[in-house]
């Protein structure tokens, strides 16, 4: 199977990375309406309880506005994460692999990557004690992705000036 192009690995992508975010945002959606129309189960009155819809599966935290801010950015970030993503494959799977369009979506993914997770781990120092060694090696490992978007990223404009070229010799 080839890589680019219709019919390609990066069509199966694109789908998948949509379908990732459209439910990661149908997610957030329904937080924030919970939120919104307290639909929390208080537990001990210092802890809540937030049931998902159609699986067996529950969000329990404490009761505190950091817990409600981390969850909501959580789930955020990946909604764009994955958007983006999408946005990358999408242009994968065009016609033309090196264009204006795909610098800028992986311009916005390197971005993504490499501020995010350092404001994530800021924040998160400010309201807990003590960083969890997952946050930050989640953290590592989206620097080192938007680190990679970005030679992606740069190796894309060197592509899409070279098929200009091209295209103007022709």
């Amino acid at each position: 199977m080839k890589m680019f192009g219709k019919k390609s690995v990066s069509s199966i992508l694109f789908y998948g990375s949509s379908i990732t975010y459209s439910g990661y945002a149908l997610f957030i959606l329904f937080i924030i309406i919970a939120l919104v129309f307290n639909q929390l189960t208080i537990i001990d009155t210092n802890y809540f309880q937030l049931s998902i819809p159609f699986t067996n599966s529950i969000i329990k935290g404490a009761y505190h506005i950091s817990n409600f801010i981390a969850i909501v950015s959580f789930f955020l970030f990946y909604t764009v994460f994955f958007y983006l993503l999408s946005l990358i494959f999408k242009t994968f799977k065009a016609e033309r692999l090196f264009t204006n369009r795909a610098i800028i979506h992986l311009k916005w993914f390197t971005l993504l990557n490499l501020i995010f997770p350092i404001f994530h781990i800021i924040i998160d120092s400010i309201y807990n004690s003590h960083l969890s060694t997952d946050d930050l090696i989640a953290t590592l490992l989206h620097i080192g992705l938007g680190v990679f978007a970005s030679f992606i990223a740069t190796i894309f404009k060197l592509g899409y000036r070279l098929q200009e070229e091209n295209d103007l010799t022709i």
